[in-house]
């Protein structure tokens, strides 16, 4: 399905707001990579951390690459996996969330966003350590609050414990739910609360998925490739963008170029750039 929007011959201005540029299958060709993201008409990348040492990746490739890489900071859910004792999860968690700090303080003026930061029920073993995940995205939004960033949230069956979180801090971030599949409840609680939402490859080929895009309002919708993830059998990358672009777009009923540039405004609006 994917196949049939690969030759479109528009050139929209767009922007991926997800793709995490730092992976291993990037480091033999990242400038041809980023060379196609041009000729796709990408013009600027959100590139989000998963740990400590994937941020500072991010934030080496944003001066590497400036005004085409920005650069996130966070620590993923499912890095909690790292110790299933308290004692050590709790020294370790108070460990990285200082380096997070100090991070954002030496490099403010390229960092856009703290992510990607949430939470993850996708196995039994995640689901036994929900609560530590609950700390560690709680303490991050609160870092996202502190330092005027968004937040760039990941709730992988687990949007109710997302919620409960944001719900009980003294002000709500702003930010953006990124690669979102919940249901239309799902959709109206992240809007009511503020928040952008974007879609990923999945609406391809779920059809259940495709149907919420219609529901995110022009002004609340952003664009993303959750690169090098979310398209089987191949590795995603940004110029991507505009194939899942079209999809929304055909889905919305609108061109993609209109498409391209809401979503850019949004970005732009979002995340300061």
């Amino acid at each position: 399905m994917i196949s049939k929007y690969c030759s479109s011959i528009i050139k929209p201005m767009l922007i991926d707001t997800h793709a995490h540029l730092f992976w291993d299958s990037y480091k033999d060709d990242l400038e041809e990579v980023l060379v196609r993201a041009k000729a796709a008409g990408v013009t600027k990348i959100i590139v989000p951390g998963t740990n400590v040492e994937s941020s500072q990746k991010a934030i080496q490739l944003a001066k590497k690459y400036p005004s085409v890489i920005y650069p996130a900071v966070g620590i993923h859910p499912e890095e909690i996996l790292i110790s299933s004792e308290n004692t050590k999860y709790e020294i370790q968690n108070s460990k990285q969330i200082l380096n997070l700090k100090q991070m954002i303080t030496e490099n403010r003026e390229h960092v856009v966003a703290v992510g990607e930061i949430g939470t993850d029920a996708s196995t039994q073993e995640l689901k036994n350590c929900m609560g530590e995940q609950k700390v560690l995205f709680r303490e991050q939004c609160e870092m996202a609050l502190e330092h005027d960033l968004p937040v760039i949230i990941h709730t992988r069956n687990s949007l109710a414990e997302a919620l409960e979180v944001l719900d009980a801090l003294p002000t709500m971030p702003r930010g953006q739910f990124h690669c979102f599949s919940h249901d239309e409840e799902g959709v109206k609680q992240v809007l009511s609360r503020g928040f952008y939402v974007s879609f990923c490859g999945n609406i391809a080929w779920s059809k259940r998925v495709a149907k919420l895009v219609p529901l995110v309002p022009s002004e609340r919708l952003l664009l993303e490739t959750d690169s090098p993830f979310m398209k089987p059998g191949e590795r995603n990358e940004s110029a991507n963008v505009t194939i899942t672009g079209q999809i929304i777009a055909d889905l919305r009923g609108v061109s993609l170029q209109a498409l391209g540039e809401q979503t850019t405004e949004n970005a732009i609006k979002l995340f300061k750039l």
